[in-house]
């Protein structure tokens, strides 16, 4: 299997680095690798009302351009506030047992929320929110273990408070997918 890292906006070395390290240590049998930045007309996936990415037509979109085949996953890095259906915002989004799914930065910043820029915690945050979507696409649903990577984030307290990686019970899951 390969999970391909696709940029839609100018990202630093350090936190693709970081992404290809951590997604290669929870998908052990997966080839990480980065494509160059993705073009797109970011304002026909913009909703006038709400000034949001709409993350479901995006992941549509993305699948369509990109095309992936069954052997490959995509995650792709987005820094734009994004929803989905009735929800208020997502952190991110993928198609469970699919090949795409995407994660949107700005809400993972302290700066967001008008809090001192802490670059530990935003890494943190973007590793876990990423190995998280990429569980989706492998099949797994959300965890009831608060600690597992696959814990549904409702807020940033949720993601702060899981780990970075599966709990056993989603390895095995993961390992018989």
């Amino acid at each position: 299997m390969e999970i391909i890292i696709q940029p839609s906006d100018k990202l630093e070395n350090d936190i693709l680095n970081l992404l290809i390290e951590s997604i290669s240590k929870e998908f052990v049998n997966s080839k990480v690798t980065v494509n160059p930045l993705m073009k797109y007309n970011i304002h026909d996936f913009i909703s006038k009302r709400r000034n949001q990415l709409r993350s479901t037509d995006f992941l549509l979109w993305s699948l369509e351009k990109l095309k992936p085949t069954n052997e490959i996953k995509i995650l792709v890095i987005c820094d734009i506030d994004a929803y989905s259906g009735d929800l208020n915002f997502v952190f991110g989004e993928a198609y469970k047992g699919g090949r795409i799914a995407a994660i949107y930065l700005p809400r993972l910043r302290q700066e967001f929320y008008g809090l001192e820029s802490n670059l530990l915690v935003f890494h943190e945050r973007i590793v876990k929110e990423a190995i998280h979507e990429l569980g989706h696409t492998f099949g797994l649903f959300h965890c009831n273990n608060k600690l597992c990577v696959m814990h549904f984030s409702n807020s940033l307290y949720d993601t702060d408070i899981k780990e970075k990686r599966f709990c056993l019970d989603c390895k095995n899951k993961l390992r018989l997918n």
